[in-house]
């Protein structure tokens, strides 16, 4: 995922039970691979600004801004300045590349 730095703030790993927790940056013209949780999931744009796909949606973001993107739906953000973020979900969720093979995440550890 170049371009994308992830750190987990709250997870399984850190005694997280019920809520997961991750703190990104992504580098301006960057974007995270197309990809699907199976739990809903809630991002707060902290700085930057860019745009999201969310199915056959396209949505823009800016400093401020909060994304909520519903389980099994494949989405995708694509940054056009430097962008941090924060995002929540249930601890412990599944996440999917579109051909359903399960992304290993190492922020997680």
């Amino acid at each position: 995922m170049q371009g994308n730095h992830i750190a987990g703030v709250a997870t399984p790993t850190s005694g997280a039970r019920q809520v997961e927790m991750w703190r990104g940056r992504m580098d301006a013209s960057s974007a995270t691979p197309p990809h699907s949780h199976d739990t809903e999931e809630v991002v707060l744009f902290l700085k930057g600004s860019g745009r999201a796909t969310v199915g056959d949606r396209e949505v823009r973001y800016q400093q401020g801004d909060t994304l909520i993107l519903p389980p099994a739906q494949v989405h995708q953000i694509f940054a056009e300045t430097d962008s941090e973020f924060v995002s929540a979900m249930p601890a412990g969720c599944t996440v999917r590349l579109p051909d359903g093979v399960v992304i290993d995440l190492p922020w997680r550890l």
